[in-house]
């Protein structure tokens, strides 16, 4: 469910136009970047990270391994 951004009223997530005020209601893209917001959030407040946030940690960790290797490689 989402929330009309203009009224505040609950609203389903398929409907483009708030059936209170007509307000035009955001699209999928912002109401997942939002959700994605709102998780993270939550899991900062927790002390927990969100998958995402992992997934990118390991990322970055593989990164530095490879640039450590590539160092140590050339030296």
């Amino acid at each position: 469910m989402v929330f009309c951004t203009d009224c505040g009223q609950q609203q389903e997530d398929n409907q483009k136009f708030c059936r209170f005020c007509g307000e035009r209601l955001p699209g999928p893209a912002l109401i997942q970047q939002l959700r994605d917001e709102a998780a993270s959030i939550k899991a900062n407040k927790t002390g927990q990270s969100t998958q995402t946030q992992q997934a990118n940690l390991a990322t970055l960790k593989a990164i530095e391994m490879a640039r450590q290797q590539n160092f140590d490689d050339q030296s």
